[in-house]
């Protein structure tokens, strides 16, 4: 068993895809002979039991193309020329004096490294798993495994495996096949079960979802909502919307994500069959494309009020919620919000605290409702004290304007045919009802969403450079000390997140794009 101060040596393998960005750097610790940039060797998949609930598998240990696309990456993201030597250094110096990566954990670890996690049944709180890192080396194995099972003893043997304890915790180690696995002692077992008898690596249901994963994937998680839903719903107390909610879990194929990473970009793509694809538009959507072209912060979102109806429905709590706005907005819930709400677009601008500008758009189904909305906010600030409410109006839109205190703009609501906008200054509500270019049709922005790939429907667009351009000028202004972090929001030009739907199948994919 390894030491309790190896938290970031063997022990980054449970859970493994939510250290995608340690893996990416460990990924230049050295490498194998093949040329080939898909993982060989090993497949932790196979000491797993079919019945994990949640899977995460990553390349520790890349060759090939695969190494030198980490590596350039790595390089720009965390600013060193040679991250995987960046990496020992600081393993060396977080683990024991008995134990240093470079010399007992390095010389045998193998290409990949995998963790599973097993969902708690009724009458047991907590859930089991293990981890398993792949030997790559069993004699340099064995010749470190003496100062590695310092601070352990013996506890016992399964199925003729002999397993350890840690001594200050219930952390069980074993050897098991080419693998040493750490976890639980149930997960323990469970591996040791896998490795002689059914294991995920062979289910239908694993194999069928890896086709999701590109054979470039430097890591990648496993989830699957059968399992945990058929485990949850065995639980006592269970409530009922819950029960339906995981009746529909049941029937969902199991969900996988993947880490790309190359020179240009980072990439984290996920997808899964949705069993929550009723129809929520109501014919009201904004987009990302529509928002101002000089955005350094674009968001949409579907239409609101069909999924907040949805939710409020299924929760039973719909007619107590439409009394509470009756009585304290005046409002019918409705058919002054949930009917007739649609999506909502959010921006952000500027690169000093002096141009800062940004605002919210709200699509509505018809102009009726837009202008009853807008009227009845108004009267609702009217009656708040220390708020200057006036009448506003710009090119055809009409609405009112509100002074808060100390500040040098005022936040501006206009409403204009079925739209409404809130910004910050009468120049963002403005640029939010007829913006002077779109953000699709400016440089940036459909570059930045052009790294999405085709078919992908941007929810999120986020420009680095006037970020980097705000963060310097708060710097300079002594508002904070930004400068240590500059540089690395600075190796970044854009983050897209994007949707795709094909069928009842939905792919999420989120990029990073590099400088």
């Amino acid at each position: 068993m390894l030491p309790r101060r190896l938290p970031h040596g063997v022990r980054i393998a449970a859970p493994l895809a939510l250290l995608l960005t340690l893996l990416s750097i460990l990924a230049g610790c050295g490498g194998a002979s093949s040329s080939s940039p898909v993982a060989e060797g090993p497949d932790p998949a196979t000491v797993a039991p079919p019945t994990a609930a949640l899977y995460g598998q990553a390349v520790v240990r890349p060759s090939g193309a695969m190494k030198d696309d980490v590596l350039a990456a790595a390089r720009k993201v965390f600013r060193v020329q040679d991250p995987g030597a960046e990496l020992v250094r600081l393993l060396d110096r977080d683990t024991s004096d008995d134990v240093r990566f470079s010399r007992d954990i390095e010389p045998w670890l193998g290409e990949r490294v995998g963790g599973f996690l097993l969902l708690p049944h009724a009458g047991k709180e907590d859930p089991d798993g293990a981890a398993a890192i792949a030997i790559g080396d069993h004699e340099a194995f064995e010749k470190a495994l003496p100062r590695l099972r310092r601070g352990q003893h013996r506890a016992g043997s399964y199925r003729g495996v002999s397993y350890d304890v840690d001594d200050d915790d219930s952390t069980y180690g074993a050897e098991v096949g080419d693998f040493y696995v750490v976890g639980t002692l149930p997960g323990l077992r469970a591996a040791i079960d896998a490795s002689r008898g059914e294991r995920l690596a062979d289910a239908s249901r694993y194999t069928d979802a890896l086709d999701a994963v590109p054979d470039d994937a430097l890591a990648f998680a496993y989830v699957d909502p059968k399992t945990i839903a058929d485990a949850t719903s065995s639980l006592p107390d269970v409530p009922a919307v819950s029960r339906r909610t995981l009746e529909r879990l049941t029937k969902g194929s199991p969900i996988v994500a993947s880490l790309t990473a190359n020179a240009d970009e980072i990439a984290i793509e996920g997808s899964g069959e949705s069993q929550f694809n009723d129809n929520f538009s109501n014919g009201a959507e904004v987009t990302v494309g529509q928002l101002p072209g000089d955005s350094w912060l674009a968001l949409a979102t579907p239409p609101i009020g069909p999924i907040v109806r949805e939710a409020l429905d299924s929760a039973g709590v719909h007619d107590k919620a439409a009394a509470q706005v009756r009585a304290n907005l005046g409002l019918d819930l409705d058919r002054d919000l949930l009917e007739p709400l649609g999506g909502l677009g959010v921006f952000a601008r500027g690169e000093s605290p002096l141009d800062l500008g940004g605002g919210v758009l709200l699509q509505l189904t018809d102009a009726v409702a837009a202008q009853r909305l807008v009227t009845r906010i108004q009267a609702i600030l009217a009656a708040a004290p220390n708020l200057l409410v006036q009448p506003a109006s710009a090119g055809g839109a009409r609405g009112f304007q509100v002074q808060i205190p100390q500040s040098p703009q005022p936040i501006v609501v206009l409403a204009k045919g079925d739209r409404l906008a809130a910004g910050y200054a009468a120049s963002s509500a403005e640029d939010l009802l007829d913006p002077q270019q779109r953000f699709d049709e400016s440089s940036t922005g459909k570059a930045a969403i052009d790294t999405l790939g085709d078919g992908y429907e941007p929810s999120l667009v986020v420009i680095v450079p006037p970020i980097v351009g705000l963060l310097r000028a708060l710097d300079e202004l002594q508002i904070a000390d930004l400068a240590p972090a500059i540089p690395y929001v600075d190796a970044y030009r854009s983050l897209a997140i994007g949707t795709k739907q094909d069928g009842d199948r939905t792919t999420v994919r989120i990029v990073a794009a590099l400088r």
